[in-house]
């Protein structure tokens, strides 16, 4: 008689509890719903800018290898770096070829593959970043840019992306560069549409769409899925708080 009342009482709390519980169908079409409104919204993408660029390398001569540099300086350092630039779809054009990454002259937030055609990521965490790599010379050298334009309110100066190339003999193809440093393409991310500015005849760009999703964006998205998936039955609208495991 006297554990009567509390074990119905017990039963009724845990009935209770059960109808709050949303099943997996629900809180998965809530996920889904929210990755629409957020991929519907502007702030779902990071700015940005998309281009080709290629270089008339014909002149350069096959007398020993060339060298490329792309250096990535962040004007808010040392704030951690807010933008990364993609390289990739390398070609050398006829009678070229990639080198090896210079691992000497690499260094900075920089993931990169051994050979200078896989490409890399650069990251402006550190004041300068710098990818750089060997390759033949051929007719043409060519790459695409992936680079996002996010601005720090507070940076003293743009971040910075350049371009430069060094003959076998280890000097750099002179351009108009009004630095003096001879760079055959500068960025400055000043805006978030900055200009591709070109110092050589030789140089060449082509843009097109820039669609690059914010990584918190997805992180959030994808952890919600993944713990979907891994735990169904933390979300089963008849389990009892008791049953469920993890």
């Amino acid at each position: 008689m006297t554990i009567t009342r509390p074990i119905q009482c017990n039963e009724s709390l845990r009935s209770s509890r059960r109808g709050r519980i949303p099943s997996s169908r629900s809180a998965m079409s809530f996920l889904f719903a929210a990755m629409g409104v957020l991929l519907s919204q502007g702030s779902a993408y990071a700015d940005g800018i998309s281009t080709t660029v290629s270089v008339n390398t014909s002149s350069l001569g096959q007398s020993g290898p060339s060298e490329e540099f792309f250096v990535f300086t962040d004007g808010n350092a040392p704030t951690p770096g807010t933008n990364t630039a993609t390289l990739s779809d390398f070609s050398f054009g006829v009678g070229g070829s990639g080198g090896a990454v210079d691992v000497f002259d690499t260094f900075g937030d920089v993931v990169s593959g051994a050979n200078l055609a896989d490409g890399a990521t650069i990251t402006d965490d550190q004041f300068t970043n710098v990818f750089a790599g060997f390759f033949t010379a051929g007719s043409q050298l060519s790459f695409s840019l992936a680079l996002t334009t996010n601005l720090a309110g507070d940076a003293l100066a743009p971040d910075q992306f350049s371009m430069f190339i060094s003959d076998p003999n280890g000097n750099p193809i002179p351009s108009s560069d009004p630095t003096g440093f001879d760079s055959l393409l500068t960025i400055d991310i000043d805006s978030p549409s900055p200009v591709i500015a070109t110092y050589s005849s030789i140089v060449a760009t082509s843009s097109g769409p820039f669609t690059a999703p914010e990584p918190g964006t997805w992180l959030l998205l994808c952890g919600g899925l993944c713990i979907l998936s891994l735990h169904p039955r933390r979300w089963e609208k008849g389990a009892s708080p008791g049953s469920r495991r993890f």
